[in-house]
Formats: C-alpha cells, sequence, structure tokens
C-alpha cells in the first residue's frame, strides 16, 4: 500500500454498507494484501471498515496508522450510522460532544467552521439503546475511534459524521444494509464539502512540516507518550498559529516534562470555539 506521499484523509466506518457510497464516490480500491480489517485507497485518502464496537474501532484506527507512519497529522473521520431521540432517519450529524457510557469519559471536537450540517452530542454504548432517553446521537464506535484518533493527530481534525438510522418512532429492526448505503449516498455532498474543508485546514501543516519537532528531540529526552505528546501539540499549535513556538522559548527548560507543561499552557490559549 506504500506510495511516494502518504495518506492525508482517514475515514473509519463500522459497517461495510457505511462504506459503500463512499468508495463508489471516492474512487477507492480495495487492497488486496491480507490484513485483519479491509482497507481501501484511493491518492491520499484510506477508507479502513472496522466491524461494530469500541475494541474493533480502537484496533482499526491503530493498525490502520501503524500502516502509515509517515502521515503527519491527517484528518480523520468516523462515519456511519447512529440512533436519535427524535431526529429523521437520513440526518447527517456531526457530533461536539463525544461521551464513553461505560467510562464516562468525553471529548470535545474542535470546530474551525460555523457552516457545517447540524451537530449534537453523541454516546457511546455497549449495545444498543431501543429506549431513546438521552436527547443525542448514540453509536457503539465513535468514543473509542476519537480516543484512539487523537494519538495521531489534532482534534481540530477530527470529527465523527453520523446518520440517524433509527428514532423512538422507528426501530433499530428496520435498519438494512440498503437503506444505509442510500442515506449516505443522500448525503454525500455534505461530507465532501467537510471533507474539502478539513483538508484545505491542514494544508499548512502538510506544506511546511512539524516545525521545532525536530530541534526540540535533540534538545530534551522525553517517553515515548511524552514524544506522541509532544507531536500533537506541536500539530496544535501549527494549525492554529502561524508563528513558530520554539522561537519563543529560546531559553532552557530543565527538562522535557517542564516544557511539554508550557506547550500544552500556550496551545490552550489559542483555542478557538465556534
Amino acid at each position: 500500500m506504500t506510495l511516494s506521499a502518504p495518506p492525508t484523509l482517514f475515514i473509519f466506518t463500522a459497517l461495510e454498507c457505511e462504506a459503500r457510497a463512499l468508495l463508489m464516490a471516492l474512487s477507492l480500491k480495495k487492497n488486496n494484501a491480507k490484513h485483519p480489517f479491509s482497507i481501501y485507497r484511493h491518492a491520499d485518502i484510506v477508507l479502513t471498515v472496522t466491524g461494530i464496537g469500541r475494541v474493533a474501532m480502537a484496533g482499526g484506527v491503530a493498525y490502520t496508522l501503524a500502516l502509515f507512519p509517515l502521515a503527519q497529522s491527517p484528518v480523520m473521520l468516523n462515519i456511519g450510522i447512529a440512533g436519535h431521540k427524535s431526529k429523521a432517519l437520513g440526518t447527517l450529524l456531526t457530533a461536539t460532544k463525544i461521551i464513553d457510557n461505560s467510562s464516562n469519559k468525553a471529548f470535545y471536537p474542535q470546530f474551525l467552521s460555523n457552516h457545517w450540517t447540524e451537530s449534537c452530542e453523541l454516546k457511546t454504548v455497549s449495545k444498543p439503546d431501543t429506549r431513546y432517553t438521552f436527547d443525542g446521537l448514540v453509536d457503539m464506535e465513535a468514543s473509542a475511534f476519537y480516543e484512539m484518533a487523537v494519538k495521531f493527530s489534532t482534534c481540530e481534525l477530527i470529527h465523527c459524521l453520523k446518520i440517524v438510522s433509527d428514532n423512538n418512532h422507528t426501530s433499530i429492526d428496520r435498519i438494512n444494509p440498503k437503506r444505509v448505503s442510500e442515506w449516505v449516498a443522500s448525503q454525500m455532498d455534505s461530507i465532501q464539502q467537510i471533507m474539502d474543508d478539513l483538508k484545505t485546514l491542514n494544508q499548512p501543516i502538510q506544506t511546511n512540516g512539524l516545525r521545532s519537532f525536530d530541534e526540540i528531540i535533540k534538545k530534551w529526552h522525553f517517553t515515548v507518550t511524552g514524544t506522541i505528546k509532544l507531536k500533537a501539540l506541536l500539530n496544535r499549535w501549527q494549525l492554529l498559529s502561524t508563528d513558530c513556538w520554539l522561537s519563543y522559548h529560546s531559553h532552557s527548560f530543565s527538562d522535557g516534562k517542564q516544557l511539554l507543561k508550557k506547550l500544552q499552557s500556550d496551545v490552550e490559549n489559542l483555542d478557538v470555539y465556534l
């Protein structure tokens, strides 16, 4: 699967029927090498069908990104179906907050555009919720997707796009693969616009590379976890600022931990919420 340039956009679906319209619209072709997941690619876009549930999704994200170690702060999307208490079937929604029902962890995707489709909170559960007590989206993968994705990119470029497949008027039992594929196909224009916006947002990182990272790694020691955090924070700084962070901090930090603390503080002061 290795090409001259690494992918800039990764899409993850739980089901083949969720992927079908995306495969056609984006001209994605299946990689015939032996993999534990179905992986498709065309140009700078990769799509992985992970299977249902948190474990399958987390595994699919980690495995796919390991195949492309040179992918730098890519756009990462989880696209699929979800239940909603009252929204009409086929409605496309983006997640503003992702709650894991088992751990109570919450994740907050960062929006840098205000003209996307309607949005709401999303809750990830272990089994389908047919009581519809939560006034938002309900799925089985999003929290695992997001928690793993932020290890490889920055939260401005990571989003969950969900199409309503069932509600308190239409049972989950009425979902079938053909309808799912039709719903995704009907929303392709909106999905494509979101992908284009995010790829445009990501161009400065892809063009300029990750400033300061190599210099910092040479000067200060970091654990593996610290290195991942450093790259994620620098990605975010570069996305939100035109300045080189290290140029403002020419003085020496006592260790990598102190540097990370200062960098995180500076990044948080740059956050944009819309």
